[in-house]
Formats: C-alpha cells, structure tokens, sequence
C-alpha cells in the first residue's frame, strides 16, 4: 500500500471514529485560540474579571470546510453580568458578541442553546466569538462560561448551503450527516427533542430578559405532528393594558413609548378565564396557563422586546415555558 492511501485510509477511520464516540466530544479552546475541529468547547480563564480590570476573550472558529453553515453553541454554563437598565435591560458590563448576529448576551444563560449562520469562503473561513468583560470590584466574583461549538455542514444543494460551497462541492467530501441538526433558516434557537423547557435570556438570574430582541424559536415538527402544547411555569412580560393579548402586546396603530413586548404563538388557543383565541401574549396572561397551537407548517414561536421598561409596573421577569409535540 502507498503512502498516500495510507494516509487516506487513517484519515477515514478517524472520521468513521468521531462519529462512533459522537459529534459532541472534542478538546477545548482557550482565549485568543483557534479551532480547527468539528466540535470544541470554549472555556473562560480561571481568574478573569478578578482584578477589577476590564478585558476581553476572543475565540475564533475555523469552517473544516466549505459546507458549514450554521454553528450550534450549546451554553453549559453562562454566568455573565446581568443586563444594566439604560433606559431598558441591556448588555453593557459584560457582552458576549459573535459575528452575523445583530445583538449581544450577557446575564445567566446556563442550559440555554443559539444558532449562528455561517457562510464560509475561501477567502475567509473564520468566525469570531467574543467575550467583552466590563471593569469589577477587585475580588469580585468574575465572569465564567463553558460553551460547546459544533460545526454543522450543509449538503450540497441545500437551501442552507451557500453558492461558494455548492460550486466547490469537490473540495468539500465529508462522512458527517447534520441533516437532522440543522435549524430551519432564521431560526435563533431550535428545539429538536419532543417534550422540554424554554427560557428567556437570563431567566436563570431571575430576569429581566434583554430589551430591544425579535428572535424565533423553533421546534422540530414529524410528519404525525400536529400540535404544539405549551404550559407557562411563569410568564411575566410587560403589556400595554391588562388584558395581555393580541391588542394589548401589539397595538394597531402605532403609539409611541407603549409597551411591545410579547411571545407570538400562531393561532395560538389559551385556556385563561376563558377560552382565549390569539397570536401575541403579554403581562402575565399567560402565567400558570396552557395555550395549544395547532398551526400548519413549522412550529416556531417568536419573542419581541422593545426598547422600554416597566410598563404598567411590569418586572419584565421573561418566561419559563413546558412545551411538548403531539
């Protein structure tokens, strides 16, 4: 045998290996790294923050080919300072930034998961995940974080693929199929397991969530599935007026400085005092309730906040929410 079909029989039996032990394993990446890898865990310093300095972490994600095109980063822990109000909750002391999102996270997001587009070239094959950490109290507890990057590939023809990895499909041979990982095109976060939990941003901390967002959440929808049943744990929101819904959380007519935040359930069915046909859900409607939606196509909720704060004497607390597909 050759040197060169060695070296092509060893690389396949590291593929064939990766994917027997799993697609989640994979070193991890420190400040100022990159990574080359299907899957690495970006890990903060153990002292950072502490000296009461403002500094910076920056990762930077190398596509291992020109089919990625989302990264899944799956936040096993996330403890960031919390939104400052100025005038509404925003990421100002601490920020995680990454480029092709419009918005930054900060606050306690452990458990939480995002989906970041990615269009690789060949002349820029790199993504870059930033960690901005605002100036402490010395010996103040710092910032950590613990956050698993996967590379997910596209097929080629897909919608998700770009045109450069479609016309270099021969530069591109892979054994890996994230076919069933992918989220659907504009989707910030997707849930793909039947039954599970969704939060806010920095739910965990006790709220408020980030003001001034608009992003969807989706859920992965069989063929034999027809409804989305969600039950709020808690769900505080601010609102225009008391009702909480549809008008309330959205009004017709544009007025400035009401309140527009709200979680958008298509044709969504509530069981409240009574029962309760609407798309926008606000205050605390929902709060300790059931809504069902049993729309056609995709299963994707969206969240909106503004640019406001407290209206009507709201906590903006954000929501917890129990969904399961039937």
């Amino acid at each position: 045998m050759s040197i060169l079909k060695s070296i092509v029989t060893l690389a396949v039996c590291v593929q064939l290996f990766n994917q027997a032990v799993g697609q989640f394993t994979g070193p991890t990446l420190a400040c100022g790294g990159t990574s080359l890898l299907k899957t690495t865990t970006l890990i903060s310093p153990a002292q950072i923050g502490t000296n009461g300095a403002a500094t910076s972490c920056s990762y930077n994600i190398r596509a291992i080919n020109l089919r990625v095109c989302q990264l899944r980063l799956d936040f096993n822990s996330f403890n960031l300072a919390p939104p400052s109000f100025n005038p509404y909750p925003s990421c100002q002391i601490d920020t995680l930034s990454i480029a092709n999102l419009n918005f930054n996270l900060c606050g306690e997001n452990s458990g939480q998961h995002i989906y970041v587009p990615f269009s690789p070239t060949l002349a820029n094959m790199t993504l870059a995940i930033n960690f901005n950490i605002g100036s402490r109290t010395p010996g103040q507890v710092g910032p950590y974080w613990n956050v698993r990057v996967q590379q997910l590939e596209c097929p080629v023809g897909a919608a998700y693929a770009s045109k450069t990895a479609i016309r270099t499909e021969s530069l591109v041979k892979t054994f890996h199929n994230d076919l069933g990982e992918l989220a659907p095109t504009g989707c910030l976060q997707y849930y793909t397991a039947p039954t599970g939990i969704i939060k806010s941003f920095n739910f965990n901390n006790g709220g408020p969530y980030i003001g001034n967002m608009n992003y969807a959440i989706c859920f992965r929808r069989t063929r034999t599935s027809s409804t989305l049943k969600l039950y709020a744990d808690v769900f505080d929101l601010a609102a225009g007026d008391a009702a909480g819904y549809d008008n309330s959380c959205y009004s017709n007519i544009a007025t400035p400085g009401r309140s527009e935040d709200f979680l958008h359930i298509p044709e969504g069915v509530a069981q409240m005092d009574q029962t309760i046909r609407a798309n926008r859900f606000c205050g605390q409607s929902l709060n300790q309730k059931s809504v069902e939606s049993t729309t056609p196509g995709p299963f994707v909720l969206n969240f909106n906040s503004d640019s406001t704060f407290g209206a009507n004497g709201a906590t903006e607390t954000g929501f917890q929410i129990s969904y399961q597909i039937v």
